[in-house]
């Protein structure tokens, strides 16, 4: 999955695939970022009907452009930023602030961000993580 520089900051939480938390995102260091090409070509188009004049009620022939600005073909209606690409850095993850205990994890582990959680797609024994049992008396 390709991030960019609004995906991924500071103080989001960070958890393992297998939901163990692993801490914070303390630093985010950018990489040098791959060749960024569109999945599709803007002139793709998964059909050459347009579902909107199949509904109950097309309003294109009133005036409406959206059906025409909002097609694959145009893009969505969307133009590009200028978030750079997070390209292969790393991230480091620790519960302190200080740099005790940090793990730095590649930026190609990471495989959801929602919100203020990141997961990455290890499980805690792949990251090398020991979790300790809890004692019951």
């Amino acid at each position: 999955m390709a991030f960019d520089t609004r995906d991924l900051r500071v103080g989001m939480d960070v958890y393992s695939a297998d939901w163990v938390y692993l801490g914070t995102v303390r630093r985010v260091h950018l990489g040098p970022a791959a060749s960024t090409r569109p999945l599709c070509p803007r002139s793709c188009e998964g059909s050459h009907v347009s579902g909107e004049l199949l509904g109950p009620q097309p309003t294109a022939p009133l005036g409406n452009p959206g059906p025409v600005t909002q097609a694959a073909g145009s893009g969505y209606a969307t133009t590009p930023d200028d978030a750079l690409p997070l390209g292969v850095g790393v991230i480091a993850v620790g519960r302190l602030p200080l740099p005790l205990g940090w793990r730095w994890i590649p930026i190609s582990d990471v495989q959801v961000v929602s919100f203020e959680r990141v997961v990455v797609g290890r499980t805690a024994a792949e990251l090398g993580i020991r979790l300790r049992r809890r004692r019951t008396h």
